[in-house]
C-alpha cells in the first residue's frame, strides 16, 4: 500500500462501551493501511464513552464522533455511512479489535475479485471473564453455531454473510441502506439482498479480528433470543427462510418440549426424550473443541444450550408475533444487549 490508497471510511456503532472503544479504535489507527478514517456513531452512552471518544477526535483528527438520538444498531449504521467519504466502507463493532493487517487485507481482497463487494475476515472470541471463556469457546465451535457459518471456516470461501465486512461504497446506492426495523440481524438481511441482486460475499481466513464476548450467561441468552426472533421478522419481509441452518435451535426447542410432554404419559417415548438428551450431550462434548478436559467441554456444552434455547425461543416469539398475530416487533426486543 502507499500514499495514494483508497480511503477506507470504518463506521462503528457504539453505546455505553467505556471499556473497550478505547482499545478498538487505536487499533484502527494503528493499522498498516495507509488512509483511514473512523466514524464512531454514538448512541448517547451514560458510562462515560462520550468523554474517551472526545478525547480520541482531539488526539487524532482522523476521528469523529456521530451522535445516533434512536441509541440501536442499524441507525448507527446509516448514520455512518451517510458521513463516510471513503471508496470502501469497514463496520467494525465497538468490542472488536483488527489486527494491523486486517484492512490491506480486506482492500486487497476487493482489488483482486471485481465479482465479489463484501468481504470479511477471521472471528476470534476472547473473554475477560471465567463464564465469557466458554461463551467464546461455544460461538466458535460448529455445534454451537452450525457447520456454515462463517465463524467456523478455515479458508477463503464465499458465504452467505461474514462478520466485521467491508463493502464496496458503491453497493449501498444499488441495495440500500440497512433496515433500521431490524435491531438484530440487520447485516442478515443487507447481505442477503445483496446476495440476491447476483453479488457475493467472501470470507478472507487470514484476516483477523477479535471480539470480546458478553460476560454473562444472561446476556448471551438475550442476544440470541434477539437473534432468532428478529431472523423471523427477516423471513417476513422477504417471503423466505434465508438460511437452512437457521431452523435447527427452533426445531431442537420444538422436540424438548413435545417430547417432555410425551414422555410424562409413554414410557415410550420417555426413552425417546432421553436418548435426544444423551445424543446432544455426546455430540456437544464431541464438537466442543480441540484440547479441552471434560469439565471444559461440558461448560462449552451447557453454553451452546443457552444459546440454542435463546435462538429457538425467539424464533417461537418470532412466529407468533410476526406470522400469526402479525404485529410489530415488540418495544422490549429494540434494547440492544450491552
Amino acid at each position: 500500500m502507499n500514499g495514494e490508497a483508497p480511503l477506507v471510511s470504518v463506521v462503528i456503532p457504539c453505546r455505553n462501551e467505556v471499556k473497550a472503544i478505547r482499545k478498538t479504535v487505536l487499533a484502527i489507527l494503528a493499522s498498516e493501511y495507509p488512509n483511514v478514517e473512523v466514524i464512531v456513531v454514538d448512541g448517547m452512552s451514560q458510562d462515560g464513552t462520550r468523554a474517551v471518544l472526545m478525547d480520541l477526535c482531539s488526539e487524532d483528527h482522523r476521528v469523529r464522533m456521530v451522535d445516533n438520538p434512536q441509541k440501536l444498531t442499524p441507525f448507527a449504521f446509516n448514520l455512518g455511512i451517510k458521513q463516510a467519504r471513503g471508496e470502501y466502507i469497514q463496520i467494525v463493532g465497538s468490542r472488536n479489535v483488527l489486527a494491523p493487517d486486517y484492512l490491506s487485507i480486506l482492500v486487497d481482497a476487493l482489488q483482486q475479485h471485481d465479482d465479489v463487494d463484501c468481504v470479511g475476515g477471521d472471528y476470534q472470541h476472547v473473554s475477560d471473564t471465567p463464564g465469557g471463556k466458554y461463551i467464546a469457546l461455544a460461538m466458535e465451535s460448529k455445534f454451537g453455531v452450525g457447520m456454515g457459518n462463517y465463524r467456523t471456516m478455515k479458508e477463503d470461501v464465499l458465504v452467505d454473510t461474514v462478520g466485521v465486512p467491508m463493502y464496496r461504497r458503491a453497493i449501498f446506492n444499488e441495495v440500500g441502506l440497512f433496515d433500521e426495523a431490524l435491531t438484530r440481524n440487520q447485516d442478515d438481511d443487507f447481505n442477503f439482498r445483496l446476495t440476491r441482486k447476483g453479488r457475493k460475499i467472501l470470507y478472507v481466513h487470514n484476516a483477523k479480528t477479535t471480539y470480546l464476548v458478553r460476560a454473562s450467561f444472561e446476556k448471551a441468552f438475550h442476544q440470541f433470543f434477539q437473534y432468532g426472533y428478529f431472523k423471523v421478522f427477516v423471513n417476513r419481509k422477504h417471503k423466505r427462510v434465508t438460511t437452512a441452518r437457521q431452523m435447527i435451535p427452533p426445531a431442537f426447542v420444538a422436540a424438548l418440549v413435545v417430547g417432555f410432554l410425551l414422555s410424562l404419559v409413554s414410557s415410550h417415548f420417555r426413552v425417546l426424550f432421553n436418548v435426544m438428551i444423551v445424543t446432544y450431550g455426546i455430540l456437544g462434548m464431541a464438537m466442543a473443541g480441540k484440547n479441552l478436559g471434560f469439565v471444559e467441554r461440558a461448560q462449552v456444552v451447557f453454553c451452546c444450550f443457552i444459546m440454542h434455547m435463546g435462538y429457538g425461543l425467539g424464533y417461537w416469539q418470532g412466529i407468533w408475533d410476526f406470522l400469526i398475530i402479525g404485529r410489530p416487533p415488540r418495544q422490549e426486543m429494540q434494547r440492544q444487549t450491552t
